[in-house]
């Protein structure tokens, strides 16, 4: 091994264009390429099927889909002891118990790496595929937690839930490559005559958390203008008493998405499946140089410290002062701004966290070679 590169392969139950498969795997594979680390990236899902899934009803597209997709899938792993490291993000398949992943840690095959960013062993479903609710088996993360060789956790609160079933527990950030998300050239201060762009990006499983926002963004609005643009939604949404624009996702907008406005919001409700979110919109806000409010929620009080590099809110009245005194005030803004991205930079960022990323593959790959 020490004459070839190390041979990955990346199994991902969604393709690049979810943000999870781009940002826990893909956007690390030209480092690792550079440090002698080639990993092959095998996603179940096509990006037209990735799309079809989070649109309502299609039942039988979806069925016909996902069977064909699954049988690529294995027919895919038939040559999986070629590698050196599996990598599994997630889950082999999103429905059903650990049956390949429990074939894949047999002996003979390659060390698993296991990664995680949301809190995938509790029940959860869009409500777009409420069907499939059923199918899916929460508990079947433990199993996959305890035959992987080593495990990497999006956050403190994933790895605590890891380390209950494997000892070989690495907490990595989700983190953003800063020499491609960077703030916009130009002196801070709302462009949009009609007031600041106050912006939300997220996907349909997430636009409940900005629907919930609508009293607040009502209340903003009654005192101080502002245009709210939301992006990812899958259907438009619309707040009476509030001026929003209802902007298209398309990946090869998305920094410009997150660049082109003038505060951020995340929200989020105060539960479990939160407190086991990365703060990723945060992260992807501050490296933009976009100052945050965001809900005082799991990790994003370790991403923010409340009123230095941006604002935290966890009752309503929060929300509407702290988002209130943004609006009213550029210098302040740009000075989150600063702060947001000094903290991505030397927490959250790509150069900070690929080596890391790196190590853990390695250190897998040794693994085997000392069994063989």
């Amino acid at each position: 091994m020490t004459n070839r590169p190390i041979r990955v392969l990346a199994i991902s139950p969604i393709p690049e264009e979810g943000a999870g498969c781009r940002f826990r795997i893909a956007q690390f594979m030209p480092y690792l390429r550079d440090h002698d680390v080639e990993v092959t990236l095998s996603p179940l899902f096509t990006t037209e099927f990735f799309r079809l899934v989070y649109k309502r009803g299609h039942l039988s597209k979806k069925v016909l889909g996902f069977i064909a997709l699954s049988l690529r899938r294995l027919l895919s792993l038939t040559n999986v002891r070629d590698y050196d490291v599996v990598f599994i993000y997630r889950e082999v398949f999103p429905i059903g118990p650990a049956f390949v992943e429990r074939i894949l840690s047999g002996h003979g095959f390659p060390p698993i790496v296991f990664d995680f960013d949301d809190a995938i062993f509790l029940p959860s479903t869009s409500d777009a595929n409420k069907l499939i609710a059923a199918l899916k088996v929460p508990s079947k993360v433990a199993t996959i937690v305890g035959r992987s060789t080593h495990v990497i956790a999006g956050n403190d609160f994933l790895a605590d839930y890891a380390r209950r079933f494997n000892p070989a527990v690495t907490m990595i950030p989700t983190c953003v490559d800063t020499t491609v998300f960077r703030p916009r050239q130009g002196v801070a201060g709302a462009r949009d005559p009609r007031g600041p762009v106050i912006g939300w990006i997220g996907s349909p499983t997430t636009a409940d958390y900005i629907k919930g926002l609508g009293g607040v963004l009502r209340e903003v609005a009654a005192a101080q203008p502002f245009v709210l643009r939301v992006s990812g939604t899958g259907q438009p949404i619309d707040m009476p008493g509030v001026t929003v624009e209802n902007a298209a996702w398309a990946l090869a907008d998305e920094i410009e998405l997150f660049r082109n406005l003038d505060i951020g919001v995340y929200p989020l409700v105060d539960d479990e499946w939160a407190r086991g979110k990365c703060g990723f919109k945060a992260i992807e806000f501050m490296a933009c140089g976009v100052p945050v409010v965001a809900a005082a929620v799991g990790v994003n009080r370790e991403i923010i410290q409340d009123g230095v590099n941006g604002f935290l809110a966890s009752t309503p009245a929060e929300w509407v002062t702290k988002l209130g005194i943004l609006i009213g005030d550029p210098a302040l803004r740009a000075k989150f701004a600063l702060a947001g991205r000094e903290t991505i930079e030397s927490r959250y960022s790509l150069h900070v966290n690929a080596p890391r990323v790196a190590a853990v593959l390695r250190q897998a790959a040794a693994s085997r070679s000392r069994k063989g």
